[in-house]
């Protein structure tokens, strides 16, 4: 077995965390600031309100209207809000402790801050979802179990985003300048130049360190390279073939460190089937990427064929009419451990 059961306990105490997340992200979404603070302007002898808000070294403000009683009300209901809400905060901290003791898998806080800053541009509450080794870490926690055969360190963050859900999902109000947010907050990064200078960036970087940010998107028609523009982030992501596959019925999940941080990652049977066809995508020289691609697959198997083995078939029926996809995923599977390879016969036809 390549993972171990998280006490009951640990299990329960996600459950709350996840809750607390999901509730905090609606009350945000429901139009209630939950950071800021209130300042006024005063304009030829008549007061305006606006909500300010830090953006790493820059300062953000958005007009809410002019003075006036309702206006004063409102703003004091917030004020009281917040109040209330600062043991809701503490004992999301306080979940966040108690799993880490508990052994749940937890990220460091350079990951943590800057998913949060991610959160905040609204990345994720546009349709953002976070792929990639950072997702797959997530997993454990959300499906209970801690993975033996880690290899799962990483400093790469990766979003997924599909523009049609993106616009979908951003109505008729203001995009955010996720790009902005990125490289105006003091965390230090700034756009990877891409390999033709005429073309947008699609990662970013901080100088000195591995931390990074892509931002990718599906490829959809004749195989290209050239950056797709995202309207919902005023940024470009790199195209990448089946990717669609990840951002269609994504789950929400905790990222868990000192803090939390809600998040959508892809269906983990979907994940672990996607990862299996990557493998079969990698050249020579990224052998080794290939081999964690089925590390990862297989370790996400084991635990769906032993919980929710549904999953895996619904995921095997949802790629479609792709039969170069279900070839490659099958030559993948073959190279999985023998055992798990049986297992996973039973429901995929490997």
């Amino acid at each position: 077995m390549t993972y171990q059961r998280l006490p009951e306990t640990v299990v329960t105490l996600y459950a709350e965390l996840l809750d607390h997340c999901i509730h905090l992200a609606a009350s945000e979404a429901g139009g209630e600031p939950l950071s800021g603070s209130f300042t006024s302007k005063t304009i030829k002898g008549r007061t305006y309100w606006y909500l300010q808000r830090s953006e790493g070294q820059r300062k953000r403000q958005v007009y809410l209207g002019p003075d006036s009683p309702a206006l004063r009300e409102w703003m004091d209901r917030i004020r009281s809000n917040r109040l209330a809400a600062l043991p809701d905060r503490e004992r999301r901290r306080s979940l966040c402790a108690m799993l880490s003791s508990g052994g749940a898998p937890t990220e460091p806080a350079a990951i943590i801050k800057v998913l949060q800053l991610l959160s905040e541009s609204r990345v994720f509450a546009l349709g953002g979802v976070l792929v990639g080794t950072l997702a797959f870490r997530s997993y454990a926690t959300a499906l209970g179990v801690r993975f033996e055969k880690a290899a799962l360190q990483t400093q790469d963050i990766d979003i997924a985003h599909d523009p049609v859900i993106g616009v979908a999902l951003a109505g008729r109000t203001t995009p955010p300048d996720v790009a902005g947010a990125i490289t105006g907050s003091d965390a230090g990064f700034f756009p990877v130049p891409a390999l033709d200078p005429r073309q947008p960036s699609t990662s970013f970087k901080i100088r000195g360190r591995d931390l990074r940010i892509d931002f990718l998107t599906p490829l959809h028609g004749a195989e290209s390279s050239a950056p797709v523009y995202l309207p919902a982030y005023g940024l470009s992501a790199q195209p990448v073939r089946f990717l669609e596959y990840l951002t269609e019925n994504p789950m929400q999940a905790a990222v868990v460190g000192t803090d939390a941080v809600l998040v959508n990652i892809p269906d983990p049977a979907r994940f672990a089937l996607h990862k299996l066809w990557t493998s079969t995508r990698r050249s020579p020289t990224f052998q080794t990427r290939a081999l964690k691609d089925r590390l990862q697959a297989g370790q996400l198997i084991e635990v769906l064929l032993d919980d929710r083995p549904a999953d895996l078939a619904a995921a095997w029926r949802s790629i479609g009419p792709h039969e170069s996809i279900r070839r490659a995923i099958l030559a993948a599977a073959e190279q999985l451990e023998q055992s798990l390879r049986s297992r996973l016969g039973k429901v995929v036809p490997c």
